[in-house]
């Protein structure tokens, strides 16, 4: 009989019956429970954050809302203010993205759209020039950056943020602190490393040091934290990987995605059952088919496209404003602060509302736009307010996101609509949040999946047309300057850039010694393109003496202001203009141009 239990519980015959498929390898075990971890952990951060926000945003205005004229709202948001720049002062870091003209700029961790940053530390552990100049590269990159300290910090800039009357959504800063959160589990601290024997196999297991299992962990700590905010999990997933791979969605990735979305969405369920989703509407009827709807479908898309252009311009007017006239961080924040204060009051005085009507997450005034509850009026002003408080929170440094905002906005252009052509509202404010959602934030992916997950899948071909309009219109633009770039002249570091040179025909058999290019424009030649017939071939090195070929390509690292120069040259005298400063030997030497 002993003999009997003891083969039983050979380890060979019990690992007959546990054995996991031989295609669920190591890796990908260690990659599925790192993904429910990451989701446990910061769903309990966002979860928490969600709460104490919400808490804090109606007790506050409810304070205040008791006071004649309501001008007590100055000291929430002045003092809230004060807090973020003094959070933003305290360990600063800076992540930098790059613009349009693919130049670098800095910008603070913990200040104004966390999404931004997020999108920024995903990129730090990938190949670069500037990285490698700078000496660090892979993990060590990301490693090197705040985690747990930034996802703190980002907690209570928020916290007081939109606690205290600030206008915007949670999604961008819980991104944030989901990034931060996934990234601190896994970094290396030589003072925690356990000594015995079976915690240090068990931490070399659960360690990562591929910058590729590094950005899974990111992604799964991005998809929790908007699965745990919007309770839509497959939405929460999309949402993370379109918004890092704009042009290239990465399937294997979502899957560990989806674990963590799924993971912090059944925790959140499992913890309040009936405040799971963002927002609940029952009873919603089914959108009809006909030609009528979904023509002012059409005009619906337009409208939303419309508002997502003076968005833009707002935005782009108020940063500006912000950063070139106030020198110290915290008359920015204040300022901003007072001038969403006063946008608040003015659209609760226009209104007769409350002042959460455009303060705060304004989570209810969704609510209410899909039950009918709101006029053209009060939809009118709110969705002016709203986009005016959120860039002036925004602008001026104030910890909160575009996501939920940009939902917010496409309400109420969907109420508008609806109350004009005589429609029910949910029939219009719903395509409206998806387009809202393509325009503005440019996740058509997450937008239909969080249209079927909230509101059922009658609306799918509603939210179809509207996307497809949206896409036309505003595609491939996106308001997170962060998204890559795929730009192939590119700036290094602040400053420096490089560039790709066409070789003109008048440098045929010169060499590079003859040019004297670092004498005169003080750039430097870092690699030579040769296309040949099987294609381009780089070398790394050009001798000084090797002649150059027509047809081929010189990248050139200098000051971009150097660069610039050497290619203005180029382009006069391919224009038959030279510069005074020149002389007639020069000229022959420097026709051409660059790509």
């Amino acid at each position: 009989m002993i003999e009997r239990v003891r083969r039983l519980l050979s380890p060979d015959l019990m690992a007959r019956f546990i054995a996991v498929p031989s295609q669920f390898d190591r890796r990908e075990q260690h990659l599925v429970v790192m993904s429910i971890v990451v989701g446990a952990v910061v769903w309990s951060a966002v979860y928490l954050l969600k709460l104490s926000v919400h808490w804090l945003s109606e007790h506050i205005l409810e304070i205040v809302e008791q006071t004649p004229f309501h001008l007590l709202i100055f000291v929430p948001l002045v003092a809230g203010s004060l807090i973020v720049a003094a959070l933003a002062a305290w360990r600063a870091s800076f992540v930098y993205y790059r613009d349009k003209d693919n130049h670098l700029h800095a910008l603070n961790d913990v200040e104004g759209d966390g999404l931004e940053r997020t999108i920024g530390l995903y990129y730090t552990s990938e190949p670069a020039l500037d990285r490698a100049l700078l000496g660090t590269q892979g993990v060590r990159a990301r490693w090197e950056m705040p985690t747990f300290s930034l996802a703190f910090r980002k907690f209570l800039a928020t916290l007081v943020t939109l606690g205290g009357g600030g206008s915007g959504g949670l999604e961008a800063s819980v991104t944030l602190i989901g990034e931060s959160l996934a990234v601190g589990l896994f970094k290396p601290r030589p003072r925690m490393i356990p000594h015995n024997l079976w915690a240090l196999r068990l931490w070399r297991w659960w360690r990562t040091l591929d910058p590729d299992e590094l950005q899974t962990a990111q992604l799964s700590g991005v998809a929790a934290a908007v699965s745990t905010l919007l309770g839509a999990p497959l939405a929460g997933a999309f949402f993370a990987i379109e918004v890092m791979y704009r042009r290239r969605p990465v399937i294997e990735k979502l899957i560990y995605a989806l674990v963590a979305s799924l993971t912090a969405f059944f925790l959140g369920h499992f913890a309040s059952p009936t405040n799971t989703k963002f927002v609940t509407v029952s009873g919603l009827l089914p959108p009809p088919l006909n030609w009528r709807y979904y023509l002012i479908l059409v005009v619906l898309a337009i409208s939303v496209a419309f508002v997502d252009i003076y968005l833009r311009k707002v935005r782009g007017g108020l940063s500006a404003f912000f950063h070139e006239r106030f020198a110290e961080p915290w008359q920015r924040h204040v300022v901003g602060a007072v001038m969403t204060g006063v946008i608040g009051l003015t659209a609760a005085l226009l209104t007769g509302e409350s002042l959460d009507l455009v303060l705060g997450t304004s989570d209810r005034v969704i609510a209410a736009a899909l039950t009918g509850q709101l006029t053209i009026w009060i939809a009118a002003v709110a969705l002016v307010g709203k986009l005016l408080a959120t860039m002036s929170t925004i602008a001026s440094g104030g910890s909160a996101g575009m996501l939920v905002p940009s939902m917010y906005l496409g309400s109420m252009a969907g109420v508008i609509v609806a109350r004009t052509f005589g429609y029910a509202e949910p029939l219009l404010v719903i395509p409206s949040i998806t387009a809202s959602l393509v325009s503005l934030i440019n996740v058509p992916l997450t937008a239909i999946m969080l249209t079927v997950e909230l509101f059922g899948a009658s609306y799918l071909l509603p939210a179809l047309v509207v996307l497809l309009v949206t896409l036309l219109l505003s595609h491939p633009t996106s308001v997170y300057r962060t998204q890559r770039d795929q730009d192939e002249s590119r700036e290094i570091l602040p400053g420096y850039g490089v560039r790709r040179i066409n070789l003109p025909p008048a440098w045929e058999g010169k060499t590079l010694r003859d040019l004297a290019l670092r004498d005169r424009y003080d750039v430097n030649v870092i690699g030579y393109v040769e296309n040949r017939a099987q294609g381009a071939q780089v070398t790394p090195y050009v001798p000084a003496i090797r002649p150059l070929r027509t047809g081929d390509r010189l990248i050139v690292l200098g000051k971009n202001s150097a660069i610039g120069a050497l290619l203005a040259d180029l382009n006069n005298m391919e224009a038959g203009k030279t510069s005074g400063q020149q002389t007639a030997a020069k000229t022959n030497d420097l026709p051409g141009g660059a790509d």
